[in-house]
């Protein structure tokens, strides 16, 4: 994780790394399906984000991504571990569905918690922020009610002092809308960006847009055409098309 961590920040110019840290086949797990973190389970967490600090200095932000596969005691445990390394945030320790877990893992600890790309509209984020869930909010633009909606949440977030952080792991046309929500509002923070937009020709062939994704120290140029200014290519998409399943016209 370290070693990959420092290639992509040196190829890319990113100035923050995200890295999961729920693994089902680690062996130190009680069972694939239990919510509590073992010790050794633990250590083997810590032991990586610790690589990965090492790895890219003390200047580059951390985020770390639990998916929401713990109980409250042991977010507040994993909190409590990465502490010494500064993380930019802790991201869904617990499940969406108790806020409540949420709020009690922030007090518990310096860790900055991360929530919300599994709650939808600005009022599935109104009671999170009233009881001071998150930090940071990170509502998914492509399934939390659109854009328009997203800028709703961004703007209610910003009344309570939260910053804007999206979730997203849709295509190149997803990052793009994303990005100009982002660009609209004051308390924007970062964008997920996805590395396999760099590994995978897909997902360059299946949308139509000038430039490059990204410019050489890591941020994504906002295109200033009519509409979002990325196209769907059509023909490409016929290309990559799952066998046998209807293409939509």
């Amino acid at each position: 994780m370290g070693r990959r961590a420092k290639e992509d920040v040196d190829k890319y110019g990113f100035t923050a790394v995200k890295f999961d840290i729920d693994d089902r086949q680690d062996p130190n797990k009680l069972d694939q399906y239990n919510w509590s973190v073992s010790i050794p389970e633990l250590r083997r967490m810590e032991s990586q984000i610790a690589a990965v600090r090492e790895a890219v200095g003390e200047n580059i932000d951390i985020c770390v991504d639990c998916h929401g596969r713990f109980d409250e005691v042991s977010g507040m445990k994993i909190a409590k571990a990465l502490e010494p390394y500064n993380l930019m945030w802790l991201e869904e320790p617990v499940p969406a569905e108790v806020p409540e877990s949420y709020a009690r893992i922030r007090e518990s600890t310096t860790t900055p918690i991360c929530g919300g790309e599994n709650w939808y509209l600005t009022y599935g984020f109104r009671h999170p922020l009233e009881i001071g869930a998150v930090d940071v909010i990170m509502p998914d633009l492509q399934k939390c009610g659109g854009l328009g909606e997203g800028l709703r949440i961004a703007n209610m977030a910003n009344t309570y002092n939260v910053p804007f952080a999206p979730h997203m792991v849709a295509s190149y046309l997803g990052a793009i809308s994303s990005a100009h929500v982002c660009a609209a509002v004051p308390n924007f923070l970062i964008l997920e960006w996805q590395i396999y937009f760099h590994e995978n020709e897909m997902f360059k062939e299946i949308v139509d847009f000038e430039g490059d994704f990204l410019t050489k120290d890591g941020y994504i140029p906002l295109p200033d055409k009519p509409g979002l200014g990325v196209e769907i290519n059509q023909e490409a998409m016929r290309k990559y098309a799952t066998p046998g399943i209807p293409f939509f016209e």
